[in-house]
């Protein structure tokens, strides 16, 4: 027999010759008291000892068993307390008796603390009809009931011993546990699964769970499995149509056809704690452009939702990224030297343009993009206190991607260079800090050297031989007024190649010319209009007899037509009598004959007209725009130039004579020469319209943008006109004007607007979340007004650089900004 046995058994042993003793105590009495039990043992009572007859009170008390020191303490009633100390067996008796017929209750008060001990109370409650003398209290040594957790990942896991003594397991791994209450020795458990993990979810088993206690139980094994979890995600800016399913694999398997922009999930899951690798396998044949995969490889600790298959439309893409700093704003233009070594190498990093608003661009036939001038900020210099840096410019950059190992390809262009002492090539900087800078005008149509001065809010175009041309603007003239003037000069720049400096040839970066080819040299001059749709030779300095030009203007609307003649449409400037105002004139320019033409309307030669737009979708001789500043206009391929927003006047001249935000679409037929007000400016044509949003990507015919200025327009491949940003009002008029970062589809077959991307707000920062030139769909271009941009290029995309707005740090004021952006829309 095991000791423990054999202790439990001299224990009850014990027991029950004491319970014999106090049996043959009985004689027919019931103590000494003055009872009326007598003789016979048919007196009332349980037990024997000393109590005042068979109407109580009686004693409460028994025998403490296998007790070895001291700190026990019972208690009976909630509030009669019994020390008891002691070795082996222990008599105790509570010192406050109890009534006859009321109850009691003893239980442990204090377990006993020297040595530590667990007892246990038997019979200890009842209703006292006689002395109590059978109650017992049984110590004994206590034992710990634990084991480990394996496999554990997270929360929810709860445990039981013997129905009940619950114990929460929480952590990932492998986790010890015990249970919060001993056992005695000899007593048996039983360690069973409350709950199962539910964060994640898990199902769990016992081992060794059952068995008498002899000892701390170590061993209980909770053994957890271990969760597979599902690898999923979505494709986005897909080309829908043949050829648009693209076979996906994980971990260079699993394979998996997806068809279309929508959402998917590998058949295989991924076992907690295993590596997932998402790749596309075989790309979708229904573009040209490449699927790139997001957040594709790590551990899978849980379900996977968040891999993207972005196929790039619809996406903006940082292409800046490399260059410090211009997720910031009000950057200085900055210069890497030497540009050249003496081996032709040139540097990987070439430069940067300055932050600036209301730039001009181009774009030549080798598809390099060029920028020229704006408002902002130039090479840094020392200025005096309280001098603001930002000012008109006139450095020529180039962006070649071709130039450079990365994507960063911006050269300042035809600046004086020089060979330092080693031998390398270095740009003289000093033109990049210039500001205010007049212009050098030579000899009409010579490359004579000259250079336009410095202005913002110009119109360009390209011609058939790539070379770039640029009119008007707000600048600085021939003369040495420190006063900008409205300018309508025409100048001409011929592009060369880069110039690697392998002859000794100091003439700058790019060698190229700009050419005086038209206009006045002297800024602020009238409009010299003709007869409304008759050509003439575009005037020159001293010669206004027999030509017609514009007048001196700023921020016209400009756009090149299939056939390649530039329209122009409006901005603020002089109009046939020297009136300054907004100008709602549409000229035409043939760059192969020089040569201009006013379109009309009839009274556009004066500035200052409110617009006529007669019914939605009619047009007639006498509807037209109001005069206006920084609209967009476009060409499509129909023979159809289309007019949207800008700054001037509505059909009521609101906000007169200082202008309104107008929201207004127009459609200009050249064969017909007539105008078509085709949307915007609610029912009657009026300014300051909230826009209205609907369903992001979906077309409707109530879906409209809010009106604004400064916004910069492209027209897609399929002819379908687009616009972005500006400054002026979002989803609601109540909210009031801010900067803009929404982008607009016109599909001119149906007639209605689609708002592809950016929020329906004002003043959203800006996100630059793609740091490697990959387009990705969480990228977010700042608000911002005054952008340039260039036309889609052979691969549809359009860029788009600076302006003024807002860049990472959307709680700070906005400011002038230079990243770079490309932007890929739906075809």
């Amino acid at each position: 027999m095991k000791p423990v046995t054999k202790f439990v058994f001299s224990a009850y042993l014990l027991i029950a010759a004491l319970v014999l003793t106090s049996c043959s105590g009985l004689k027919g009495t019931t103590g000494s008291g003055s009872g009326s039990g007598s003789g016979s043992g048919s007196g009332s009572g349980s037990g024997s000892g000393s109590g005042s007859g068979a109407t109580g009170p009686f004693n409460i008390g028994g025998s403490v068993i296998g007790l070895k020191g001291s700190g026990l303490v019972l208690e009976d009633n909630g509030s009669d307390s019994l020390a008891v100390s002691g070795t082996g067996t222990v008599a105790f008796k509570f010192s406050t008796t109890v009534a006859s017929g009321n109850p009691y209750n003893v239980i442990v008060k204090t377990q006993p603390a020297t040595p530590t001990q667990t007892c246990s109370v038997t019979a200890g409650t009842g209703t006292a009809t006689a002395n109590v003398t059978t109650i017992q209290v049984v110590c004994g040594p206590v034992f710990t009931i634990g084991g480990t957790v394996s496999g554990l990942l997270g929360k929810g896991l709860t445990l039981q011993d013997n129905a009940g003594d619950n114990l929460v397991v929480t952590g990932t791994g492998s986790v010890n546990f015990t249970f919060p209450t001993p056992l005695l020795g000899g007593a048996t458990y039983a360690a069973t699964i409350l709950t199962q993990p539910n964060t994640p979810v898990q199902t769990c088993s016992v081992a060794n769970g059952t068995g008498t206690v002899n000892g701390n139980v170590v061993n209980i094994t909770i053994i957890c499995s271990q969760p597979a979890f599902s690898i999923g995600g979505s494709v986005v800016g897909l080309i829908t149509g043949t050829g648009d399913t693209m076979e996906l694999q994980n971990n260079a398997g699993d394979d998996l056809f997806v068809t279309g922009d929508t959402t998917f999930t590998f058949a295989t899951p991924v076992t907690n704690g295993g590596l997932y690798n998402v790749t596309v396998f075989l790309p979708p044949t229904s573009q040209p452009q490449k699927c790139w995969p997001w957040n594709w490889t790590g551990i899978a600790n849980g379900n996977i939702s968040n891999v993207i298959i972005d196929c790039q439309h619809n996406d903006w893409n940082w292409i800046s990224w490399d260059t410090p700093e211009t997720d910031t704003a009000n950057n200085y233009a900055a210069v890497t030297t030497p540009l050249f070594t003496p081996t032709g190498r040139f540097a990987q990093n070439l430069g940067e343009p300055g932050g600036r608003d209301f730039a001009v661009t181009w774009t030549d036939n080798a598809g390099r993009k060029w920028l020229f001038g704006g408002l902002g900020y130039p090479a840094k210099l020392k200025l005096p206190p309280n001098v603001i840096p930002e000012h008109l410019m006139n450095d020529l950059w180039v962006w070649d991607s071709s130039l450079t190992t990365s994507n960063d390809g911006w050269l300042p262009a035809n600046l004086p260079t020089y060979q330092n002492p080693v031998g390398d090539w270095v740009v003289d900087t000093a033109p990049l800090r210039a500001e205010d800078v007049n212009g050098f005008y030579g000899t009409l149509g010579a490359a004579t050297g000259g250079d336009p001065g410095s202005r913002w809010g110009g119109s360009t175009w390209t011609d058939s031989a790539g070379n770039l041309w640029m009119f008007g603007g707000q600048g600085f003239d021939s003369t040495k007024s420190q006063n900008s003037a409205l300018l309508n000069d025409i100048w001409e720049f011929v592009p060369g190649a880069l110039d690697s400096h392998s002859n000794g040839d100091v003439a700058g970066t790019f060698t190229g010319q700009w050419i005086w080819q038209g206009g006045f040299s002297i800024g602020n001059q009238s409009g010299i209009y003709g007869t409304q749709g008759v050509a003439a030779a575009g005037c020159a300095t001293g010669t206004t007899t027999g030509c017609v030009i514009p007048g001196g203007r700023w921020a016209a609307a400009t756009v090149t037509d299939p056939t390649g003649n530039v329209w122009l449409f409006g901005g603020q400037g002089y109009d046939s009598a020297g009136k300054v105002g907004f100008l709602n004139d549409l000229w035409s320019y043939s760059p192969t004959t020089k040569q201009w033409t006013w379109m009309g309307p009839s009274a556009s030669n004066v500035a200052g007209q409110n617009g006529s737009y007669g019914t939605l979708g009619t047009g007639s001789g006498t509807t037209a725009p109001g005069g206006r500043q920084h609209a967009v206009l476009w060409a499509d391929a129909f023979g159809n130039i289309w007019l949207f927003g800008g700054f001037g006047f509505d059909s009521a001249g609101t906000g007169a004579p200082l202008g309104a935000i107008l929201n207004d679409l127009w459609k200009y037929n050249t064969t017909s020469k007539q105008w078509t007000w085709m949307s915007g400016g609610g029912t009657t044509g009026l300014a300051n319209q909230g826009g209205t949003y609907g369903t992001q990507t979906a077309p409707a015919a109530t879906n409209v943008p809010g009106a604004r200025w400064g916004t910069v327009g492209w027209v897609n491949p399929d002819g379908d006109l687009f616009l972005f940003g500006g400054w002026g009002y979002g989803a609601s008029s109540n909210q009031g004007t801010g900067f803009l970062n929404d982008i607009w589809e016109y599909d001119h077959t149906v007639g209605q607007w689609i708002w592809w991307k950016g929020t329906s707000g004002v003043n959203q920062p800006g996100a630059y979340v793609s740091t490697a030139g990959v387009p990705f769909v969480n990228n977010v271009v700042g608000a911002r007004r005054g952008a340039a941009l260039w036309q889609p290029d052979s691969q549809g995309y359009t860029w788009v650089f600076g302006g003024e707005g807002y860049d990472s740090k959307g709680a700070t004021a906005p400011g002038y900004l230079n990243d770079m952006w490309t932007y890929l829309p739906f075809p």
